[in-house]
């Protein structure tokens, strides 16, 4: 599990990620004011999933567990949602990368599968 610390207050960014085993995926995230909340998109490959809702979770991308050759995990130390601009810069939010292995292991302590 490695922690993503690219991530900033900046309102948009997009940033390149690399996996455990070199592979590439262009993550990018959007703040919106309105919703007081951060959404992602993801490009891996030809598969691109777009604008869903951050939220506190073991693996943000589960239901693309048998897509994916990783996970995100997104913890919040007061275990509520992400919702300020500077989340990700004060650390109330951390993002982590999950390896194959981290995101099957969290499939069976967590979801017993």
């Amino acid at each position: 599990m490695r922690q993503l610390t690219e991530i900033t207050d900046d309102p948009k960014q997009t940033f390149d990620v690399i996996t455990e085993d070199n592979q590439n995926f262009e993550l990018g995230l959007e703040y919106s004011d309105q919703q007081q909340g951060w959404f992602f998109s993801i490009i891996f490959g030809n598969l691109s999933i777009n604008g869903m809702r951050l939220t506190t979770s073991p693996n943000i991308l589960r239901q693309y567990k048998n897509i994916l050759p990783f996970g995100i995990s997104i913890a919040v130390d007061d275990l509520s949602e992400p919702f300020l601009i500077d989340d990700f810069i004060t650390e109330r939010v951390k993002a982590f990368l999950l390896t194959p292995e981290e995101v099957e292991g969290i499939e069976e302590d967590i979801y017993n599968q």
